[in-house]
């Protein structure tokens, strides 16, 4: 796997060379001990008492086979990783299911605060990442200190190639709260991952937060919240009326989406007024497609990619495979988007069968009830999740008269959107655990 990690960029590989991209070499936070704590005596990499330790570096994320026999969200393994400071954190790899029900094992990140927990224990806040790709290297949780604040991949800081980490998590943590983060089926460990699928994704959030009360330090409660961004935001968009049904234990008090991915039945049929644009927006946006398109190949057999590809396109399909998003949108730019010929990669839509149609409308939120509280933060400069397709989600929730809260920041980009809109969903969330009523603006 060291060379499907080292396709995130040239620095991730130095890193993942230092560090062995899991293994902590000191410990320069508080709560990464490489000892797991107990003064040196526990096993190296320790997550905590009674975990299993998973391999260091790029095994950990090739799952046992057959997988260990158990319920989905129980934890295979855990590997500590470097922490924010006055908190603990770790890789965990767990068991989940694709939407046919078949069990795969999906990794990510659980962090937690060292102080004393609450008598009632802690409430979690479950992070569904945006978009990173089609491969396995793609995974946010694959880089060597993946329990940080957001990186974003157009900032300065970043030396990766996607976004990195959880938006707000140190405020989470300064709240008390336990904070996991997926990384999907497909991203990390094996398998084609089933981007846009909702039953997979919600499936994988939910098992996170299981997974994340197996490890007893973080005494994590029953209490949830789902923070989403772009994919992920349509992800708890899905996990707002489903939840119940597959994780029912979990008492979910809120879903927070940010520029979520939740129209795609009306996207998919060229029905939604055009959104902002930039120079190279209409390329990302092909890139995004494709991954669609890919995602649905994977969990839906019947389809065919000859319906929607041209052969063009179909050699874009097979470089998301290699790929990450931003790696893959510049190549299409390059190769087609610079010479106007992003038509020759796509079938027109309304020649695409309707079986797929059947298919994206399966994966349009928002078409039953809510069982929890949404809040919805959308930017109206995003040139990647178009605002008008937002407003169609948002109206649709809002159609069963329960509680949908709507902010629209003027000026945000989709890049922006989790940082401008923090102070919101920091409290919203905080008044969901608090138990106080949720607000709703629907019309």
């Amino acid at each position: 796997m060291r060379q499907r990690l080292s396709a995130i960029t040239a620095a991730c590989v130095a890193a993942v060379i230092a560090l062995g991209c899991g293994t902590v070499a000191t410990a320069t936070t508080a709560g990464a001990d490489p000892d797991g704590g107990n003064g040196g005596k526990a096993a190296k990499g320790l997550c905590a008492p009674g975990v299993p330790i998973g391999p260091e570096g790029e095994k950990f994320y090739d799952p046992p086979s057959p997988l260990p026999k158990g319920n989905h969200g129980d934890l295979i393994w855990a590997r500590r990783v470097d922490a924010p400071k006055g908190s603990s954190a770790c890789r965990i790899l767990y068991r989940s299911t694709l939407q046919t029900g078949k069990p795969v094992a999906v990794s990510g990140i659980v962090a937690w605060p060292d102080a004393p927990a609450p008598r009632t224990g802690r409430n979690v806040v479950a992070w569904a990442h945006g978009t990173v790709g089609g491969p396995r290297q793609c995974a946010p949780s694959a880089v060597p200190n993946p329990a940080t604040d957001l990186v974003g991949y157009y900032t300065y800081d970043s030396p990766w190639g996607i976004d990195v980490g959880v938006p707000a998590l140190t405020p989470f943590l300064a709240s008390g709260d336990v904070v996991v983060g997926t990384d999907y089926q497909g991203l990390g460990t094996p398998g084609v991952h089933q981007y846009t699928v909702a039953v997979t994704e919600t499936n994988n959030v939910l098992d996170s937060v299981r997974a994340a009360r197996q490890i007893t330090a973080t005494h994590a409660n029953r209490k949830a919240a789902v923070l989403g961004w772009s994919q992920g935001g349509g992800a708890a968009a899905f996990i707002a009326q489903n939840y119940r049904a597959y994780t029912p234990e979990t008492q979910m008090v809120g879903i927070a989406a940010l520029a979520p991915a939740a129209n795609l039945g009306p996207d998919f049929r060229g029905l939604v007024l055009p959104g902002p644009t930039d120079a190279t927006s209409a390329s990302h946006n092909a890139a995004l497609r494709t991954n669609v398109y890919r995602g649905f190949l994977a969990a839906y057999p019947e389809l065919k990619a000859t319906d929607v590809l041209k052969p063009a396109g179909l050699q874009a399909l097979s470089g998301d495979g290699v790929a990450c998003i931003e790696h893959f949108a510049d190549v299409i730019q390059n190769n087609v988007g610079n010479v106007g010929q992003l038509d020759t990669l796509f079938q027109p839509l309304t020649v695409v069968p309707e079986v797929w149609h059947q298919r994206f409308s399966e994966n349009t939120a928002g078409l039953v009830a809510s069982v929890a509280p949404i809040l919805v933060m959308q930017g109206t400069a995003d040139t990647v999740i178009n605002p008008n397709s937002t407003d169609e989600y948002v109206k649709r929730a809002c159609s069963f008269n329960k509680p949908v809260e709507y902010t629209k920041y003027q000026g945000a980009t989709h890049q922006t959107i989790p940082n401008v809109a923090e102070p919101e969903y920091l409290g919203w969330i905080a008044d969901r655990f608090a138990g106080r009523p949720a607000p709703s603006n629907c019309a």
